[in-house]
Parts: C-alpha cells; sequence; structure tokens
C-alpha cells in the first residue's frame, strides 16, 4: 500500500498495548493509524478483527512516512534505534504519557518502578489498598494495560502501574503522587544503549512527583529531587526516622517504621531478603496514603505471589523444584538463589538473551552459591565464558534440566532463573515457566 498518512496520530505497534492505545483513542473519537514492523499475519488479523475500519501498515518503517504524523505512540519493544523511527522528527510518546493525560490531577497515581521486584510490589500495594477498602486500579506493564484500567474509574479510584524503562523512556512529568525505583541493575542495555540511558529512562518516574520511596541501600535508585519531598527510605538495617528497618521485638525480628513494629518478619509469606525489602517498599507506599498498617500486615501475610516467581514445585525424589522463569536478568537471578541459597545445594538453570548485560558479577555469585550451573539458549556460550567450569551448555531447556535432573540428590534444588528473556526459545517468560512446569508435572506421571 502507498504510506501516505491520512491521519495525525500514528500507534506504533499492533499487539497489546497499540490494541489498548486504539481503543482509547477510539473511545475519544481521536483519528489514528496503526503500524507495525512486524507482518505476522496472525497479529495483523487479531487487530483488524477489533478495528476492522482503521487504516494499517505492517511492514519496515520509513521515516518520510512517520513524519507525516503529528505524534506517535510507541508500544514499548519497539526500540529507539528501529530503523525509520531512529530519524523521525514527529514527537514520540508512550502509552503512559496518554494515561497521564486522561487520569485526573486529583487522583491517587502510583508509580512503581526497578529492575527487579516491580511486579511483586505493585501487587503487593494493589492488595493492601483493596484490603484497606480503597478502589483500587492495578495495572501496566505487568497487565493489565493501563489505559485499559480508565475504563473502570471512578472519583475515587487509586491508579497503581508497574512501568517499565521501555515505557518511562517515552514518559515526560509523569507526575505521580508517589513514585519509586527499587533497585538498579544492568537490564536491556541492548534496548537502551548503556546504562546510563537505562538509568536516565528509569527516574523519568519521579518528574513532578509528590512523594518518593527509596532503598537505602541502592545508590542508583536514589532520585535527584527536591529536599522538601516527603520521602521514606528502607533498608536492611536497623530501622530509624522516616526508613523501615529491622528491629527485634518481643524477641522476634520485625519490618519497623522508626520505632514502631509493623510486622513480624516469621509472618512473611515467602523466606529471603528480598521478600523482606518487599515488603517494605510496599508498606512505605501505603503508609504514604495513610493506610493503617494492620490493613498492611493482613495483607501481607496473605499475598500468594505471582506467576513464575520462585514458585515452588515440590518435590520429586527428594529434590526439590522452584520456578522462577520471571527471572529474566542478572540482578533477579542473584536475588532467586541467595533466597534459597540457606535450604540446600542449587543446580541452576539459566540462558536465553543476556540482553546485552555485563555477566561477571552474576557469575561470581553463582560459583559462589551454586552447586552447578546447566545453560542453554542463544547465550549460552557467552554465560559459559563467564562461569567457566562451573558450568555445563546444552541446546535446549529440556536438556540442561534432564542432566540436572540426574546430578540433583536428595535434599537438593533445581531451580530455573534464566538471568535471560526468553525469545529465542519462547514467546516469553511465561511461556518458558509453564514449559518448565509441564516438564516437572511429568517427572511424577512418567
Amino acid at each position: 500500500m502507498t504510506l501516505i498518512a491520512t491521519t495525525k496520530r500514528l500507534i506504533l505497534g499492533a499487539g497489546p498495548t497499540g490494541q489498548a492505545v486504539a481503543r482509547h483513542l477510539t473511545h475519544l473519537g481521536v483519528d489514528y493509524e496503526v503500524a507495525d514492523t512486524r507482518t505476522s499475519q496472525a497479529l495483523q488479523d487479531r487487530f483488524q478483527a477489533e478495528f476492522p475500519d482503521v487504516t494499517a501498515y505492517y511492514g519496515p518503517l520509513k521515516t518520510e512516512y512517520l513524519d507525516r504524523f503529528d505524534e506517535i505512540i510507541v508500544s514499548p519493544g519497539i526500540a529507539p534505534h528501529t530503523d525509520g523511527l531512529r530519524e523521525t522528527i514527529s514527537p514520540c510518546i508512550s502509552d503512559i504519557q496518554l494515561f497521564r493525560r486522561a487520569w485526573p490531577e486529583n487522583r491517587p497515581l502510583i508509580a512503581i518502578t526497578g529492575s527487579n521486584a516491580k511486579s511483586t510490589v505493585t501487587q503487593m500495594v494493589g492488595e493492601i489498598l483493596e484490603h484497606a477498602g480503597r478502589n483500587v486500579l492495578v495495572g501496566g506493564n505487568l497487565g493489565p494495560q493501563a489505559l485499559d484500567l480508565l475504563v473502570d474509574a471512578g472519583d475515587t479510584s487509586i491508579a497503581v502501574l508497574e512501568l517499565s524503562s521501555f515505557q518511562l523512556a517515552r514518559t515526560e512529568k509523569l507526575r505521580a503522587t508517589v513514585a519509586t525505583c527499587l533497585n538498579m541493575s544492568p537490564d536491556h542495555l541492548d534496548w537502551h544503549g548503556d546504562m546510563v540511558a537505562y538509568h536516565k529512562a528509569k527516574h523519568r518516574i519521579f518528574e513532578g512527583v509528590g512523594a518518593i520511596v527509596v532503598n537505602a541501600e541502592d545508590p542508583l535508585s536514589q532520585p535527584l529531587v527536591p529536599d522538601q519531598t516527603p520521602t521514606i527510605r528502607f533498608a536492611l538495617q536497623h530501622s530509624d526516622f522516616h526508613r523501615f528497618g529491622l528491629i527485634t521485638h518481643e524477641d522476634q525480628s520485625w519490618i519497623a517504621l522508626g520505632t514502631e513494629p509493623w510486622m513480624p518478619v516469621a509472618e512473611l509469606p515467602f523466606s529471603g531478603d528480598h521478600m523482606i525489602q518487599n515488603a517494605m517498599a510496599a508498606m512505605a507506599i501505603v503508609h504514604l496514603l495513610d493506610v493503617d498498617p494492620d490493613c498492611a500486615r493482613a495483607a501481607i501475610r496473605n499475598f500468594k505471589g505471582l506467576p513464575h516467581r520462585m514458585v515452588d514445585l515440590g518435590e520429586y525424589q527428594g529434590v526439590r523444584y522452584i520456578n522462577d522463569s520471571k527471572g529474566t536478568n542478572t540482578g533477579a537471578s542473584i536475588a532467586a538463589v541467595k533466597s534459597v541459597a540457606a535450604t540446600g545445594p542449587i543446580h541452576l538453570l539459566a540462558g536465553g538473551d543476556t540482553k546485552g548485560a555485563e555477566l561477571g558479577s552474576w557469575a561470581q555469585i553463582m560459583r559462589q552459591c551454586t552447586k552447578r550451573v546447566y545453560l542453554y539458549g542463544a547465550d549460552a556460550t557467552r554465560m559459559q565464558d563467564a562461569l567457566s567450569d562451573h558450568a555445563l551448555t546444552f541446546e535446549t531447556l529440556d536438556e540442561a534440566l534432564a542432566v540436572a535432573r540426574s546430578e540433583a540428590a536428595a535434599g537438593e534444588i533445581v531451580l530455573l532463573s534464566p538471568a535471560a528473556a526468553s525469545f529465542d526459545q519462547f514467546s516469553d517468560y511465561q511461556a518458558r515457566g509453564r514449559h518448565f512446569e509441564a516438564l516437572v508435572r511429568g517427572f511424577h506421571e512418567a
């Protein structure tokens, strides 16, 4: 087809985000077109089924086509260096920028990002607020799409959004009521180009913020904001004024804000330092929203976690199997390994697309904390180079698991925490996790 724009807005990306943008613009009565670099017939059919009258183009992008639009709403997965997009003079924004325009300034907006744990903390905050009787809408990067939340929004609604670095890179002046960057470790460097650009993207979450929650033990996550900005910090240290930490209370370790005990560590639904930090971050956010500590404690105690995040699949022949397919970067994999290292020797399954991440620090900890690493996928050789003789290399996850299973003894752990994206062999980390769980279930059925 001829690439001539007849409208002033373009949705770039026909997947789930693009579809949510299309629904939003349709509701507003705004004319738009859609384009996608992918030519999959299934993708085209799904979009056209819902939006049959929308002009759509699928294939390589041309700058002269993109330049005809006053604004381009770009889906998160489309990198800034994509041919055609890189050179365009048209402003490129995210779906979150559209959400910000539509979300009333007088309604609370909670924004959560970080290299790891952002989905968990987002879900936890949502469950605490719901337990407290608040009208809460949870979505963003973890789903549902942020713009789809607007359909159910009311005058008393609170939006709790998980935001990725991809979304934030194209978002300005978010003006969140409360924002946090939970932690920072190298991730998505193939998309951003380098750690500096990744850091800048993440910290866009703090533009115009009302209050912040800060990981006191992670310097890269601490923002430059006015000194008068209300701030609560958290750390795995003794608590102090305006900081969640750990104290001894009633002969137990408690999470506390200053001298006020909030929750015994023993009551957390999962063990490990990462769970303590997640709970602290969630508590800090809801405290800034005047939620009673009893509500926070009750909701966290009943928190079930997220699919594919440290899901215990039980034992087979005395070996414990854990699915952490959501561990798509080195920081998440390190946290996963450390959280179970005290419970038994670990046989780690890792591999996929490392997204250009530096592997030295991850490899050092894996050598210290695991019995052996079983690598597979696109970057297996690169990961092997970092791990040396501590690892074995295979083509597929199936092959890696088969050998790990044969080498693991009773009382040991087989952990899938890939430290890499899944797209080399799976459609997403959920598909990878489901595949792993099916393989483990097959042990019992064989």
